[in-house]
């Protein structure tokens, strides 16, 4: 009668009991080179974004005297602030400049951008770098305020000599120079990041996608409507929010081209802002900046919330 067999248990050997542990040795590396790798950014946001950022909120509490001792004041900068008949109209003034701009910088973009990608390979990277390249926004302010200007500017003579239009004031029509002052910021600087996040978004498309709308019989704008944009929606969520941030506090196209003039029709917040501290009113100042956080931050709160970046939703 023979014996039953019986398994014999075989040891690991020492490198297989070592894996385990050497994984996340691994592990533990690469989290360490991440956090490496995050460190200069974190610290150039510490200093230069949070940092200013508190204290700006602890002088918004003070009488914040320049080379004297600050005394605290509780809410006396924000009652100022909001009690001063100049702010309401800024914030009207910055709604309707960062509506129109960001209105328009979301629409111009993504054309431009759609246009593109119907080119031959060669000619759309050669349309590309001259569309996309990046020009000082200061550099193109200056430029444009000569085009503007009524006496010897390139649009005045067109207007005048070539269409024989009557004198144009352009930037000097409080009811014209909004729109004035956001069609070089569009023309000039809108297909920029927004330009280039839609057009990587749209090379990230599947062709099958399109090849199967034209087999169904749509056209260059069916395929636009039902490929193209819900593919895009989380892109442009997040460039719409982008644009928000960006159209209410611009500061350089105003600065420079009206310095919020005429009769303050295009007197921004940050323009206002900046006269306070031109006058050393940094509480009042940074009371203001506090209150234009608040509405940006509820502004992109809900449109965040109402709007689904899901294109499969």
């Amino acid at each position: 009668m023979s014996e039953p067999l019986t398994e014999v248990a075989v040891p690991a050997s020492a490198s297989e009991a070592e894996q385990p542990a050497q994984a996340q040795r691994l592990r533990r590396r690469s989290r360490l080179e991440t956090w490496l790798f995050l460190l200069p950014a974190a610290l150039f946001q510490l200093v230069w974004g949070w940092y200013p950022l508190l204290m700006a909120f602890l002088i918004s509490f003070t009488d914040a005297q320049p080379m004297l001792p600050s005394h605290f004041t509780g809410l006396a900068s924000y009652l100022r602030v909001w009690n001063d008949p100049l702010v309401g109209q800024a914030f009207r003034v910055t709604f309707f400049y960062g509506s129109m701009l960001v209105a328009l910088t979301f629409i111009f973009p993504l054309l431009i951008a759609i246009f593109l990608m119907e080119l031959p390979p060669r000619l759309m990277r050669w349309m590309m770098i001259l569309w996309f390249l990046p020009i000082s926004v200061i550099a193109n302010s200056i430029l444009w305020r000569y085009l503007y200007n009524e006496q010897y500017g390139l649009l005045e003579y067109i207007a005048t000599e070539i269409l024989h239009l009557p004198h144009q004031p352009f930037l000097n029509d409080p009811h014209q120079v909004l729109f004035w002052l956001v069609f070089p910021a569009v023309v000039v600087a809108g297909p920029g990041v927004a330009g280039l996040a839609y057009m990587a978004a749209l090379q990230g498309i599947p062709r099958s996608y399109f090849e199967a709308a034209e087999i169904e019989g749509a056209g260059f704008w069916r395929k636009i409507w039902t490929v193209s944009l819900p593919r895009l929606r989380p892109v442009i969520a997040v460039m719409l929010v982008y644009g928000i941030i960006q159209g209410l506090q611009d500061y350089t196209w105003p600065q420079i081209l009206t310095g919020g003039q005429p009769e303050g029709a295009s007197r921004t917040v940050m323009l206002y802002l900046f006269s306070y501290i031109q006058n050393q009113r940094y509480a009042d100042a940074t009371a203001l900046s506090i209150y234009l956080f608040l509405v940006i931050f509820a502004i992109v709160v809900l449109f965040r919330t109402f709007f689904k970046e899901d294109p499969d939703a």
